[in-house]
């Protein structure tokens, strides 16, 4: 018999990085006393401190949101993790919002934050591939994605699918990881233990990928100079003795701060860099 064991596939090695970290349930609720939380009774005004992995943290997905005019919309959250973006855009924009993630204990530790905060109702959660979305052509007049596409090989293919399930002047919302001009990343960070779980393409050729979907560009804005001013600001808080406020740190532990240390860096290298964008189906 053969003794070599077969290589992952792409979605092998993403669910892999995602799953690793056990019940993340338990691990938030333990730290929710640090974001002035109780975890017998845990709120949604705590849990918004610790859930949202991607650059910016909440205050990322307030500006995006009050940029796209998202209020009061249903709306796709492609690539949600365990659900802090779709539970803000429900907590405190009113969304009916569908969470998609690849992993499917995300989508558990999703449905079960949302029902201990009471935002059940609001939010639901869908295992599946973005790159075969479970809808129908037309389906949604607003899809949204954070640090979603990082992990994504086939990008053209996952535009393809935002364009399909889209209907005529729906708006696709994102704010991403790109390709910097500068040399390979340097591993592990928050979207990918190694290079085998990473898929970063530069900004023109996203560009280019969503306008070879049918999609129109609304906005395109290169996010990279607010992120590093947001990491230069946190770094001289924690020079100056401030305590670090709470965040994903607290829950995901010591290797989650190598990762961010090494995003940073990417970052100021010219390794990677961020884009936020809205596009339209015509």
């Amino acid at each position: 018999m053969p003794t070599d064991a077969a290589p992952c596939s792409p979605n092998e090695t993403v669910t892999a990085h995602y799953a690793r970290h056990g019940d993340l349930v338990e691990r938030i609720l333990a730290t929710l006393p640090a974001a002035g939380g109780d975890p017998a009774k845990p709120e949604y005004a705590a849990l918004h401190q610790l859930d949202q992995f991607h650059l910016g943290g909440p205050v990322a997905t307030r500006e995006l949101a009050e940029k796209a005019e998202a209020r009061g919309l249903p709306l796709l959250d492609l690539g949600c993790g365990i659900g802090g973006p779709s539970r803000m855009l429900a907590a405190e924009y009113g969304c009916d919002v569908t969470g998609l993630d690849l992993t499917e204990g995300y989508c558990a530790t999703a449905r079960r934050l949302s029902s201990l905060v009471g935002l059940g109702e609001r939010t639901r959660f869908v295992c599946a591939s973005a790159l075969d979305l479970p809808f129908a052509q037309g389906a949604w007049n607003v899809i949204w994605t954070q640090h979603a596409a990082m992990n994504i090989p086939d990008k053209a293919r996952l535009y393809q699918e935002v364009a399909r399930v889209l209907a005529p002047g729906g708006r696709f919302i994102m704010h991403d990881i790109v390709a910097g001009p500068g040399r390979e990343p340097h591993f592990p960070v928050p979207w990918a233990s190694t290079p085998a779980a990473s898929f970063l393409l530069p900004a023109n050729e996203i560009h280019a990928r969503l306008a070879g979907a049918g999609l129109m560009e609304d906005w395109w804005h290169d996010n990279t100079a607010d992120a590093l001013t947001r990491i230069r600001e946190s770094r001289a808080a924690a020079a100056s003795g401030e305590p670090e406020p709470p965040g994903p740190h607290l829950v995901m532990g010591p290797e989650f701060l190598e990762m961010r240390r090494n995003l940073a860096r990417n970052l100021e290298e010219g390794r990677v860099g961020v884009v936020e964008a809205i596009w339209r189906k015509p």
